[in-house]
């Protein structure tokens, strides 16, 4: 019990926070030909690429936060399906997670898909509210969420 525990907290959330960020570039990479930066961890000089997927280039430290960076050329139907594409990562892995919940009888697989199924949950649903994020939030304090970021385009849109 204690090794899923630490297994999750550890290891798959940070991984699930790289793929919401995956989910964004790869928007971005489908609606347009922008290269795209995903960050797990801060953007610095210490977080280097570690390699590249095609467009998709990858700098990742261990951490709990995570960034995707596109070029600033994008048009708002572009930059909406790069912004899309994070939140759409974690529903889809909201949804998988709860299958396999509900498909698995063995209480430790059980216990570790819930969890899965609950932070990717969470992670959907407080990306996707327009918000703007306080300070207690760390390395996302005072950026928009996609949900906001989402709202602007659309509002601009005439």
């Amino acid at each position: 019990m204690l090794l899923i525990f630490l297994s999750f907290y550890v290891l798959l959330i940070p991984l699930f926070i790289l793929l919401h960020e995956v989910g964004h570039g790869l928007g971005a990479v489908f609606a347009s030909d922008s290269e795209v930066h995903i960050y797990l961890g801060i953007k610095s000089e210490k977080n280097k690429e570690n390699f590249k997927i095609g467009r998709l280039h990858f700098h990742i430290i261990w951490s709990y936060t995570g960034f995707a960076y596109w070029d600033a050329r994008l048009n708002k139907r572009q930059r909406a399906a790069a912004l899309a594409g994070g939140p759409l990562i974690s529903l889809l892995l909201t949804l998988l997670f709860g299958w396999l919940t509900n498909i698995t009888s063995q209480n430790e697989l059980h216990q570790l898909f819930f969890g899965s199924m609950f932070f990717n949950l969470f992670q959907f649903i407080s990306t996707i509210i327009p918000v703007k994020y306080p300070r207690w939030m760390g390395g996302y304090s005072g950026h928009q969420s996609d949900g906001l970021q989402l709202l602007r385009i659309m509002k601009s849109v005439n």
